[in-house]
């Protein structure tokens, strides 16, 4: 079993090289607009790059006020790579793993690099009448850098006639029709954007829809880049209260997965990384890992890849009714999930 483990890392090693698209690109990375590049401002721009990179990783807006923190919240150059400009935009890069020693040094939560991709329908209804911000326009470019700016990884319809038939004149009201567009865009999450004109104000109503469960919010800003940074530093704390991990939190759990192929061996290595997975088993059938997770986080987590909770397989279940049986003490029935020798509760996923 070692060696066929030790076989899968090696495979590992040479397929990430060319599956390596994680949903979010440069997550490490802050771009800062300054004023200029006086030595004052550049500071407090690093400063601030510190406070959204906190953000981003945790979902928290004051994550960077963490007591534990304190020394990069006021000097973050310790976690800083390089940094430089591109004209007065002060481009900083953080090391990760500085990064991450300082977070697991707090009880804050951790939210990995694995992020549901949101198809964003964004609307804008002002004195020229009702029009789609979509792929290709030049508002595009401002919507992806909010985007980028708090980690949310985002597409946007290409606004084709197809998509043009969906909006209507009330999105809303049609929001089944639109939801369902994920799946043409390979989303994982969709988010309608209602923007408006509210007196010297810009308003956006947003709705962010994750299979079934809705969230919403609202925003008034006085510019357009405002009202777009605005949206998505919304957008996301809502989904790190979905996604992101609490380190230590949950139970200790067996992942078995079925039907595991080696690209989806290497997904799954991806989407486990965030609870430290160990790998305790290979085969044809089957792959298991060990987690510490609650198992409504590690249901969350594994569906952003498409997988389904499954019950024991037939023979394990008659295998623990027989043990049940022969042992006077134990009289409940078998469940879905079995415990291994270790304790530990096995869960079982396939696609």
């Amino acid at each position: 079993m070692r060696f066929i483990i030790a076989i899968a890392a090696v495979l590992i090693s040479f397929v990430t090289i060319t599956a390596q698209a994680a949903p979010v690109v440069g997550l490490y990375q802050v771009r800062e607009v300054l004023e200029s590049q006086e030595s004052d401002v550049r500071d407090a721009g690093l400063q601030q790059a510190f406070v959204t990179l906190m953000q981003r990783l945790t979902g928290q807006a004051d994550a960077a006020q963490a007591a534990q923190l304190a020394e990069y919240n006021a000097d973050p150059q310790a976690l800083i790579s390089r940094y430089g400009y591109e004209g007065n935009t002060l481009i900083v890069n953080f090391d990760p793993q500085s990064v991450q020693a300082a977070l697991d040094r707090t009880d804050l939560p951790q939210w990995g690099s694995n992020r549901p991709v949101v198809l964003t329908w964004w609307l804008v209804d002002d004195l020229n009448g009702q029009r789609l911000l979509s792929d290709g326009q030049p508002s595009a470019q401002s919507l992806a850098s909010a985007a980028q700016y708090y980690g949310v990884p985002t597409r946007l319809p290409l606004g084709d006639l197809a998509d043009q038939m969906l909006i209507g004149r009330d999105a809303l009201s049609n929001s089944q029709d639109i939801r369902g567009s994920a799946e043409r865009y390979s989303a994982d999450a969709v988010m309608l954007v209602q923007q408006t004109i509210d007196g010297d104000a810009l308003l956006a109503q947003w709705y962010l829809w994750i299979g079934d469960e809705e969230q919403q919010g609202q925003v008034s800003e006085a510019s357009q880049a405002a009202l777009e940074h605005h949206v998505f530093a919304q957008v996301n704390q809502s989904l790190a209260q979905r996604f992101a991990i609490m380190p230590g939190q949950g139970e200790l759990l067996n992942v078995r997965v079925a039907g595991v192929d080696l690209e989806r061996f290497v997904l799954l290595e991806r989407l486990l990384e965030p609870f430290a997975a160990q790998l305790q088993e290979v085969s044809q059938d089957h792959a298991q890992w060990q987690v510490r997770s609650t198992v409504e986080q590690l249901k969350t987590q594994l569906a952003l890849g498409h997988l389904q909770e499954q019950a024991a397989p037939l023979a394990q279940v008659e295998t623990y009714a027989d043990a049940s049986a022969a042992d006077s003490s134990i009289s409940s029935a078998p469940h879905e999930s079995q415990a291994n020798s270790d304790g530990a509760r096995v869960l079982y996923f396939s696609w």
